[in-house]
């Protein structure tokens, strides 16, 4: 039952960064706040924890270097996920859109397998690979009828193919470290089993990043006052959305193995699809065999759900 419930917060935060991903694409449409977007969603990211953990997290550990260990493990997740990942899936939904930079990160699920298996010895289970195969195919029949195909909506600017191209090269640089990511923080909560604050030392490890790199940097790619612009709502949207969603995977890692939080949270793809190409209207609707790979992704994680709870 445990697992299960891991598995569902797994697909809640799937959902989370589905709406991150279309909120970003909408709040690149507009000048306001542009430059702003990454930083904030790491500075909502260590309010938000930070103010949980405070509230309803565990006391703190005592000094030992165990719990250091945790810490670190932490740390280099902060740096896999909240700045690898984020500052290459901003950019690259900006590229290429929300869709198919949902497309190329279902590489995810691939990378967090095999780091995985490497630093973790997990198994690779019979219903974690009919599972990943069948939300592979789903991706798969995307991939072969979209390609072409995947267009913004009328009321937005044909992309460019050189920036569509640039936009898939960091879509598969998030999902290398987004995938890093789950496997070192799944190494932290081993020795430092708390969630939130393993949410928060990332995030704090992002923002350290961020001031360094604002120092360091001779040229800044955005004026200082484009920094300080107020943030647009689609901004915030996109921010609280990704933090929602990175509370949820940490919480969902801790109750199941990482493979199975990796394949389930794939499903962010057809979450985004669906609410960019039916709900908020930023890229074309996605045709027939939308709905085809949606039901073999789906049946891929309700078999990852549900098998626990069977076995």
């Amino acid at each position: 039952m445990i697992a299960v419930f891991g598995g569902l917060l797994a697909a809640f935060g799937a959902l989370c960064y589905a709406f991150s991903s279309v909120a970003i694409a909408k709040s690149s449409q507009s000048a306001r706040g542009r430059g702003n977007d990454v930083l904030l969603s790491v500075v909502m990211t260590a309010a938000v924890s930070g103010m949980l953990w405070l509230l309803i997290g565990p006391p703190l550990p005592d000094y030992e270097k165990v719990v250091l260990v945790g810490v670190g493990y932490f740390v280099f997740a902060g740096l896999l996920g909240n700045v690898i990942g984020r500052l290459t899936l901003f950019r690259s939904v900006e590229l290429a859109g929300a869709i198919e930079t949902g497309f190329i990160r279902r590489l995810i699920p691939v990378f967090a397998a095999i780091f995985a298996f490497l630093f973790l010895g997990e198994v690779i289970t019979a219903t974690i690979v009919i599972a990943f195969l069948l939300v592979t195919c789903g991706v798969l029949i995307m991939l072969a009828n979209s390609s072409a195909k995947v267009t913004v909506a009328s009321d937005v600017s044909p992309r460019n193919p050189v920036d569509k191209t640039k936009g898939r090269a960091l879509a598969i640089g998030s999902a290398a470290g987004y995938g890093g990511s789950f496997v070192a923080r799944k190494l932290g909560m081993q020795t430092l089993p708390d969630p939130l604050a393993g949410v928060f030392i990332g995030a704090l490890t992002g923002l350290l990043w961020f001031a360094v790199s604002a120092v360091l940097r001779i040229r800044p790619r955005h004026h200082p006052r484009e920094l300080l612009q107020w943030p647009s709502g689609w901004q915030f949207l996109a921010a609280s959305s990704m933090t929602i969603g990175q509370v949820a995977l940490f919480f969902a890692l801790m109750l199941t193995n990482v493979t199975a939080v990796a394949i389930i949270s794939s499903v962010e793809m057809f979450f985004a699809a669906w609410l960019a190409g039916y709900i908020f209207k930023t890229e074309s609707r996605p045709g027939g065999q939308f709905y085809v790979a949606s039901i073999l992704a789906a049946t891929g994680v309700i078999l990852l759900a549900v098998a626990p709870a069977l076995s």
